[in-house]
């Protein structure tokens, strides 16, 4: 019997939801899967803390999106949902 090393990710639809830390939280346990991670406290702060994300070995390979190349939480968001769930 193969054993698989794959993660299985839920990813939430930035889109439905109010704000970055909403998101953030709703999306913690997912990401908590691929490493230890930090919560976002301050929506200010997305863009630091997302970055913080590809300090994470396992979501560095899958190659997550740099959050300073975009403007819109939401875009990276959909962006990063993508590269897990590519990834998983």
């Amino acid at each position: 019997m193969t054993v698989s090393n794959k993660i299985v990710t839920t990813t939430i639809d930035p889109r439905i939801v109010d704000n970055v830390v909403d998101w953030a939280d709703f999306m913690f346990p997912s990401i908590e899967d691929f490493g230890v991670a930090v919560r976002l406290m301050d929506e200010r702060d997305w863009k630091n803390w997302a970055s913080g994300l590809s300090s994470i070995a396992s979501l560095a390979a899958l190659g997550v999106p740099n959050a300073y190349q975009f403007d819109d939480w939401r875009e990276w968001a959909m962006r990063f949902n993508e590269v897990i769930s590519q990834g998983s």
